[in-house]
């Protein structure tokens, strides 16, 4: 348990950090950054951190380049403005949410720095991909300023945006085979590179790199690992609330291809005809696409696997990410995994919708257990459960269940794989989110925790409805100290993973590491996931 006197200590150099750092951020001039593709003129914030946006790291995929591979980007003249963040990618938007949000547009493969100084300091670089079901975010939302990593741990932040939906993750290859429909997780590679080739520049060290990313981010994480074009980008690897970890099967490609096309009115011979189709019409197709997949068949047994996420094909994912890692067939990395108690749990904003409250059924979760294993097999997990939670309600039961099996698990099973290396390291998130509407520790209430965000966070403001409490921010800085250390030194500082104690931290307002939490429902999944 983290003590008193420990909590004092480390609050009082977070204190003496931010005054011995205050005279050095005070008066920085307008910086200019010499990149591989021209000069770029960034900005000092109001913390004193300097802060490039909207960095080209490939070329506009737009036009003829729409569904291609990404390419270099273009070289400049002069020197660049880096003042104002990108358009985010194409994607579907909540109304409520646009005014706060940049514009939409294909071109916008762009990424942002953060850094203390854009010295020769070679700091250690946090290199983070958003998530959002491989359907919506962008690196640019404050959830993602890098301000307080910067200054208060003296690492470098680099935030990216990448093709979303149909137009990085197409369930088709309009090129054929040998182009790949990954085209999201080659733009994450590609933004990978632009930082090997250039971050020294911004004070960063290209030989230590941690990707990082929470949920569709998580599971980019995972994927980069075992793509062999990406394991020598980076040097340790922090997949958060990774869901599942597995590819899209031809099966569903096909399936979706057919309702996305469909939506377009063309035939499967027609699909170069998606080339030239406006953006805004392609997005309405996906749309339809994902209403069909909420009314099929695998939608309904439980199914991960939406319409637009990293597919199986012949070039960049031919197995899936978790099998390659549980084989050992991956960047041979430190690892940091983890994510929230009930990521996927029973709570009031998601029972209030018909067709998601069916899921916290019973016998709707039998069904879906037994798509995956036998009758029995499937009646001892629930009984399990029941068992290990006694009074829990039937949806409380449910929600456990379909958070161990999508998140917690695979976490567990990539962790167990890379034991032996002793270079591996589990968190769980189980600070509860008090607003009515939620009242567990739901899947993302512990990202702004991660940036420190938390007054700027609109997930934060849903999942809290209030602002942080002083134990919640102290709990962040822990927080974001525990990452950089992992970011500089390859190492958290709590006891390795290892199957036999395994020891995890786990974070709330106090913070304590535990062995094996939640065992007897662990054991449940033996064999199975």
């Amino acid at each position: 348990m983290i003590g008193r006197r420990q909590f004092l200590a480390e609050s009082a150099s977070f204190v003496a950090a931010s005054l011995l750092s205050r005279s050095a951020f005070a008066a920085k001039p307008t910086p200019v950054v010499k990149t591989s593709c021209g000069l770029l003129r960034g900005e000092v914030n109001e913390r004193g951190v300097l802060v490039f946006k909207g960095v080209p790291f490939a070329a506009p995929p737009v036009g003829p380049l729409r569904f291609r591979l990404p390419e270099e980007p273009l070289q400049w003249s002069g020197v660049r403005d880096a003042t104002h963040f990108s358009p985010m990618c194409w994607q579907s938007v909540d109304e409520i949410l646009k005014s706060n949000l940049p514009p939409m547009a294909e071109d916008c493969l762009y990424l942002n720095v953060w850094t203390p100084s854009a010295d020769s300091a070679k700091r250690p670089v946090l290199f983070y991909i958003h998530g959002g079901a491989f359907v919506q975010g962008s690196g640019s939302t404050p959830d993602f300023d890098g301000t307080n990593l910067a200054r208060n741990e003296d690492v470098v932040v680099v935030t990216i945006n990448y093709r979303l939906g149909v137009f990085g993750f197409p369930p088709f290859r309009v090129f054929g085979d040998g182009v790949s429909n990954n085209l999201g997780l080659l733009d994450q590679i590609a933004a990978l590179e632009w930082v090997q080739q250039n971050i020294a520049g911004f004070g960063g060290d290209p030989g230590r790199v941690t990707i990082s990313g929470l949920s569709a981010g998580g599971w980019s994480v995972a994927a980069l690992m075992v793509i062999p074009e990406a394991r020598q980008l980076f040097h340790r690897a922090n997949p958060q609330s990774a869901s599942m970890m597995t590819a899209q099967t031809p099966e569903l490609q096909a399936f979706h291809a057919r309702n996305f096309l469909a939506a377009l009115g063309l035939s499967a011979s027609e699909l170069r005809g998606a080339i030239i189709l406006p953006a805004a019409a392609l997005l309405k197709a996906q749309e339809s696409a994902i209403g069909q997949f909420h009314k099929s068949k695998y939608y309904q047994l439980g199914d991960d696997q939406l319409p637009f996420i990293p597919a199986r094909d012949a070039t960049v994912l031919p197995v899936d990410p978790i099998e390659l890692i549980k084989r050992g067939e991956c960047a041979a990395v430190p690892l940091l995994a983890g994510g929230s108690a009930e990521e996927v749990g029973s709570a009031p904003f998601r029972l209030a919708l018909p067709q998601v409250k069916a899921w916290y059924q019973k016998s709707v979760t039998l069904e879906v257990l037994q798509h995956w294993t036998s009758r029995a097999r499937a009646a001892e997990i629930w009984d399990g459960y029941a068992k290990d939670h006694p009074g829990a309600s039937e949806a409380k039961l449910a929600g456990l269940i379909r958070t161990d099996f999508f998140y917690r698990m695979p976490s567990i099973r990539i962790s167990e794989a890379r034991s032996g290396e002793h270079r591996i390291w589990m968190y769980r998130f189980e600070l509860q989110a008090p607003a009515d509407a939620v009242g567990i520790s739901t899947h993302a209430t512990d990202m702004a925790f991660w940036f420190g965000n938390m007054g700027r966070s609109q997930v934060f403001q849903f999942l809290f409805g209030r602002p942080p409490t002083p134990e919640e921010q102290a709990l962040s800085r822990q927080m974001q100290h525990h990452l950089a250390a992992f970011a500089r030194d390859g190492a958290a500082p709590w006891p390795a993973y290892d199957t036999h104690k395994r020891q995890t931290m786990i974070y709330n307002t106090t913070s304590q590491v535990g062995a094996d939490p939640a065992s007897n429902d662990r054991r449940l999944w033996n064999g199975l996931v």
